[in-house]
């Protein structure tokens, strides 16, 4: 089999982020998951259950994530996955400013796509657990549908610049940004997880997650 180096930086979307300047020299590889993914440090909600390649949640319908804890606290981080909703909600990535919750989320950034909302969405949690929807984009989105494609999805945090963006990637497409914004809540950030709402949703390698 014939192996194309830029095919499989199309997938991380590694030439498209370094062009942009969003992954610059110093930001390591903290989560590489090419191909098998692994095990994730804790989670909440309709468990997933990964499979090589896959991690495919129950059919249960409930708020969830699961995620890594990474070695310190980063400033600047950039993720992308994979992801297919099925009839999830919503289902996208984040970043929380600590190592993962006991439970519910809070201190946090996170980029959806919420098909059931019928938009792209850029938010955050706050200490007390609350979230707020910061940008939304009803133009361009994932739907929560069986028949939906897989797209790639990725989030851009910088706590000392703040700045938050989103960007998605659309079955052979090239990756394209969707959502900016500007919140000041949070600077630094230990954990990187990944959110859905259950109900057969499934995050495909390659998940990556560059920080420094």
């Amino acid at each position: 089999m014939t192996y194309f180096p830029q095919a499989a930086y199309a997938q991380t979307g590694e030439n498209f982020f370094r062009q942009e300047g969003f992954l610059v020299d110093g930001m390591a590889p903290l989560i590489t998951a090419s191909t098998t993914i692994p095990a994730t440090d804790d989670s909440d909600g309709t468990a997933l259950t990964i499979t090589d390649s896959v991690a495919e949640s129950a059919v249960g319908a409930e708020a969830s994530w699961a995620g890594w804890d990474l070695s310190a606290s980063k400033t600047k981080l950039l993720a992308i996955a994979y992801v297919h909703p099925s009839t999830s909600n919503y289902i996208g990535l984040g970043f929380h400013t600590s190592t993962l919750p006991a439970d519910e989320l809070q201190d946090a950034y996170e980029a959806t796509f919420d098909g059931a909302g019928g938009h792209s969405e850029l938010g955050k949690y706050v200490t007390d657990g609350t979230y707020t929807a910061v940008q939304t984009d009803a133009t361009i989105y994932q739907d929560d549908a069986a028949t939906s494609a897989v797209w790639g999805i990725a989030l851009y945090v910088d706590g000392s610049g703040n700045v938050q963006k989103s960007f998605l990637k659309s079955g052979s497409g090239q990756w394209i940004q969707v959502l900016a914004d500007t919140e000041t809540d949070h600077s630094s950030f230990q954990s990187f997880y990944l959110r859905h709402y259950g109900e057969s949703a499934r995050f495909v390698s390659p998940i990556y997650c560059w920080g420094s």
